[in-house]
């Protein structure tokens, strides 16, 4: 069937009566006849169509991989704060082996229900307190005295002439020598 008989066919169903009213009705022979397409131009748009639906799902698998790639960047951020954190706290904590040390919290921080990178820093440091550095405690020796230093040199020079102590004597000259 061709378009012009289409078209035919068309304007012979308007002319024809319906049911409702006798007379026919000029407005749907318009409207019927100006919702032909030539074949050609329907076959155009089709490809419009069909280059346009393409595009859209290209685009949409794109959008889908940069979302993934985005999330994939935030995960690895996180991760390396928690790493920075990590690494400072055990630093100030006088770790002597970091990388043991960090592989460690990282396994204790990755149990925890919410993340605390200092509680655990401190529950390795209670449980392995082999991969920390002890505090040094200083022994008194001859040189230093185990009693408290007057600030005074005077009060120093006297209490030595008292007492006749060496170590007493000592604390005064250095503290003479330290107020120059």
């Amino acid at each position: 069937m061709t378009e012009t008989e289409t078209e035919t066919e068309t304007v012979a169903n308007a002319d024809a009566p319906t049911p409702e009213s006798d007379e026919p009705q000029p407005d749907t022979v318009e409207t019927t006849t100006e919702r032909l397409v030539p074949v050609g131009e329907s076959i155009r748009y089709r490809k419009r169509a069909q280059a346009a639906e393409q595009r859209l799902t290209e685009l949409a698998d794109q959008f889908a991989g940069l979302k993934d790639d985005l999330e994939a960047s935030r995960q690895t951020i996180t991760l390396l704060e928690r790493r920075q954190k990590i690494d400072a706290l055990l630093a100030g904590s006088d770790a002597v082996d970091l990388e043991a040390a960090r592989l460690l919290t990282e396994v204790v921080v990755g149990q925890m229900d919410e993340p605390d990178v200092e509680e655990a820093v401190r529950e390795l440091r209670r449980q392995k307190p082999y991969l920390f550095r002890r505090p040094v405690r200083s022994a008194p020796t001859a040189m230093s005295p185990d009693v408290e230093e007057p600030h005074d040199a005077s009060a120093a020079a006297e209490r030595a002439a008292a007492t006749g102590d060496r170590r007493d004597l000592l604390d005064y000259l250095r503290l003479r020598r330290t107020s120059r």
